[in-house]
């Protein structure tokens, strides 16, 4: 099975399936000086917290009969199907840390172990498309159990732990060079990859968690940083275990790898200031990453602007098939597309700490804007050379060719930064290379789907340019236009409308229409005087804004493309550099007319 189906396999079903490969252990823990037994092992805290994070989960494992009482609440929340062992074949460990957190006891008892073997997955009917094996006391173990996974079309998981890395670390790369993905924390990423550790290649990620710092999300060779959050740690164990099984869990609800992993983290955060796996027998699902409460949405000025649209007449989506586009038909239209919209970003200027203006320059006698230059130098860019916008070219591009086919009518290269675009479009081919397909080969697979629009924005988290948004705007801006193409490339399917589209225009907009508020006065006097902004006030707007427009879009319903291009054409009307012409504009009777507010200034390759 190739790359692209075994991702789309694994979120093939409704509701999330998970085979967890590994299981329960009866431990003693030491917590404040003091022996404490309660239940463990690495595949029962994944498979719990997979669970509890949405997924249905089958955990393969020596099953005890009889089931001792405090392992016996799983069975109300996992299928756990195995070899039936006694009691005394449960595996058995005892663990002691310091203060810091670093283990100073580790004491362990095989068990059953021996009796799981890569036969035991032929007894299982309905494999699950994703399956995440332990680290068993044997290494080889883990291994054959990755490679028969494999073989059998999952998607698979990995994960390890300090005694196997020491011991066995040959082995532990083999099996972290197979899994599609890997979790480790940093001690043994530094132990197995060295102090600048090689990343995965792309279409593999890797979760290296830090503790209470956090974790580094790997998606190929793009690495985003994830803070920690600072909790009264109790009891570390099975914090690593509740990292990769939310995690799990919610890439395949669809999650972006790196949200995922935030919701990783409050999972385990919130996991280690109780003793055992106590968090993950609570009801409902886990803790929300803590929300920056400097934004918020408007629920009631998001309900006034919903009412609004719903009456609107002619309200509709943008086909991307004007005279800034490939014709209708021509066969390298989706390659065009995907180099292009990566692109889709960045189009102003700024000056001593404030913005300034946006891009505008000529271009075949026309001056345009931002965006519609862009559209314009790509189209003319492949009328003069047909094979630009393969994968070959892009991941070749040199600036010269980039300044010569960007110039403007004057001669001149207007994009504020060159050289991020050509490193963009560098990356953008070269995974797609590494990974072996091209963007119309993975569209194509998203379109066999029964969530074209999903499949699609997962496949895209793999690919330079688009990766590295968890938001994922230029993936969601690309799956509207090709949804919305005379061609429809992507099927329309009831229940899979694109994310959120949230670029500065849009960002601009839900603050002066009030569909979002900014209460925090300093971050308000920031956005009104347009001053460059941390990322995290940046991200506290931007997060207001994505979950303001997708209630927006489910008040009115109208689709994700719909609003999108009602958004963002009210530009026009509500511009950066210019007096709002207000009286004109489509949303003036549901809108809070706050003029004086801008967008976040942050340059980011996002949006």
């Amino acid at each position: 099975m190739g790359w692209a189906q075994r991702w789309l396999q694994a979120e093939a079903t409704r509701r999330p399936r998970l085979l967890v490969v590994g299981g329960a252990s009866l431990d003693i823990i030491h917590v404040g000086g003091r022996p404490t037994a309660t239940p463990g092992g690495a595949g029962l805290y994944t498979a719990l917290a997979a669970n509890r994070a949405g997924a249905d989960v089958t955990m393969l494992a020596p099953l005890p009969n009889p089931m001792p009482p405090e392992l016996a609440p799983a069975l109300d929340r996992i299928r756990w199907i195995g070899p039936t062992v006694s009691i005394d074949g449960l595996p058995r460990f005892e663990i002691a840390y310091d203060v810091g957190g670093a283990v100073t006891l580790f004491r362990e008892y095989l068990g059953a172990e021996p009796q799981m073997t890569p036969e035991l997955l032929d007894s299982i009917d309905e494999l699950p498309g994703c399956a995440y094996c332990v680290p068993f006391l044997d290494a080889r173990l883990q291994q054959s159990f990755v490679r028969a996974l494999a073989a059998r079309g999952c998607l698979t998981v990995a994960s390890t732990y300090g005694k196997a890395v020491r011991s066995e670390p040959d082995i532990v790369r083999e099996t972290q060079a197979l899994a599609d993905m890997f979790f480790c924390n940093e001690d043994e990423a530094g132990l197995l990859f060295g102090s600048e550790p090689d990343d995965p290649p792309a279409g593999r990620v890797r979760y290296v968690t830090r503790g209470a710092h956090g974790a580094t999300v790997h998606q190929g060779n793009h690495r985003t940083p994830i803070d920690g959050m600072q909790v009264a740690a109790l009891d570390p164990t099975g914090a690593g275990d509740t990292f990769c099984g939310t995690t799990i869990a919610r890439l395949l609800a669809g999650d972006h790898p790196v949200e995922a992993a935030r919701r990783g983290n409050a999972a385990a955060a919130e996991m280690v200031t109780m003793v055992g796996p106590a968090a993950l027998w609570a009801p409902g699902p886990p803790p929300s990453p803590t929300a920056d409460a400097r934004a918020r949405v408007d629920s009631a000025a998001v309900q006034r602007l919903a009412a609004l649209m719903r009456d609107l007449p002619g309200l509709d989506s943008f086909a991307f098939a004007d005279d800034l586009f490939p014709a209708v038909g021509e066969p390298s239209a989706i390659d065009w597309f995907a180099a292009a919209t990566l692109q889709q970003f960045g189009f102003w200027f700024a000056a001593d700490g404030r913005y300034t203006r946006p891009m505008i320059a000529p271009i075949d006698g026309h001056p345009r804007k931002g965006s519609d230059y862009l559209w314009a130098h790509y189209l003319r860019w492949q009328r003069a050379d047909v094979s630009a916008m393969t994968a070959a070219r892009q991941a070749s591009l040199t600036f010269a060719e980039w300044a010569r086919m960007a110039a403007d009518d004057e001669g001149r290269d207007p994009y504020p930064d060159s050289n991020t675009c050509v490193a963009l479009a560098r990356d953008f081919g070269n995974t797609l290379i590494t990974i072996g397909v091209s963007p119309t080969e993975l569209v194509a697979a998203a379109a066999t789907t029964s969530r074209p629009m999903r499949s699609l924005l997962r496949l895209l988290d793999h690919v330079g340019g688009y990766r590295e948004d968890p938001y994922r705007k230029k993936a969601a801006l690309l799956g509207v236009i090709l949804r919305q193409r005379p061609e429809a490339w992507l099927p329309g399917i009831g229940g899979d409308d694109a994310p959120p589209i949230v670029d500065y225009h849009v960002q601009r907009t839900s603050l002066r229409t009030g569909i979002v508020t900014i209460d925090d006065a300093s971050l308000r006097q920031l956005i009104t005087e347009r001053r460059l902004l941390h990322p995290d006030d940046e991200d506290a707007v931007r997060r207001a804004t994505f979950a303001a427009v997708g209630e927006l879009a489910d008040a009115s319903g109208q689709s994700m493309g719909a609003v999108d291009w009602f958004l963002f054409q009210m530009r026009h009307r509500c511009p950066e550099m210019t007096t709002p012409r207000c009286s004109a504009c489509p949303a003036e009777a549901g809108c809070a007319q706050r003029t004086e507010l801008f967008q976040p200034v942050l340059r980011t390759t996002a949006y």
